[in-house]
């Protein structure tokens, strides 16, 4: 029995111990071709294993590569592409930091802060002022999908004004007046939109010789 404490390091743990088996195995045999042969089933079952590879570009190099890297860069094998270099493959794999800025809303999401700052940017008064409200409207619905509370357009304001760093905002009175936030157009779907734009056909009148 083998027990995870004495088992050997897996290289590429996406593949499993199966496969490091395997590739272990391959090297060992003596003959070259034999192992070309074994290595070119071996990048074939990768593929049917891991379907989700197929949508990457490069797909079979990206497979011949890991099966190197996975023979920790010793399979002399006739490879349709050449060996990757094992430094360059170190620092690839390094792990990547997470960006250190956080969101200010969670709830609204990072497309909401990227729309303001392009907001920000608009120098007509106007445009300026209607891609707020329009990122209002957003930020309502948002607020809609996780919450069963509707939330008051004095916040929506008070959050934009705070993500924008006092760039922009809009006036609460106009926005209640006018009712700036909600959203007005209607899914084609819906028994409104059908009662309003669909008209009733005309009965079909068969006409007379």
């Amino acid at each position: 029995m083998e027990y995870n404490t004495i088992r050997e390091k897996l290289i590429l743990r996406e593949y499993g111990r199966n496969f490091h088996k395997l590739v272990n195995h391959v090297k060992k045999i003596k003959e070259k071709e034999k192992r070309s042969s074994l290595s070119e089933s071996l990048v074939k079952l990768m593929n049917m294993t891991h379907p989700e590879l197929k949508n990457q570009n490069e797909i079979e190099q990206k497979l011949w590569d890991d099966l190197h890297i996975m023979s920790d860069f010793d399979l002399d094998v006739k490879s349709p592409y050449p060996m990757p270099k094992k430094e360059k493959v170190e620092n690839i794999s390094e792990r990547l930091q997470y960006p250190e800025n956080d969101i200010i809303f969670r709830h609204y999401g990072k497309k909401i802060e990227l729309l303001i700052e392009k907001a920000i940017k608009i120098k007509d008064a106007k445009e300026k002022e209607s891609a707020t409200i329009y990122i209002g409207k957003i930020m309502k619905s948002f607020f809609k999908m996780w919450n069963k509370e509707t939330i008051d357009n004095r916040v929506i304001i008070d959050n934009i004004k705070e993500i924008s760093n006092n760039k922009l905002t809009l006036d609460i009175d106009k926005v209640e007046e006018l009712n700036l936030f909600y959203k007005v157009t209607k899914e084609r779907g819906s028994r409104t939109y059908q009662r309003k734009n669909l008209k009733p056909r005309k009965p079909f009148r068969k006409k007379r010789v």
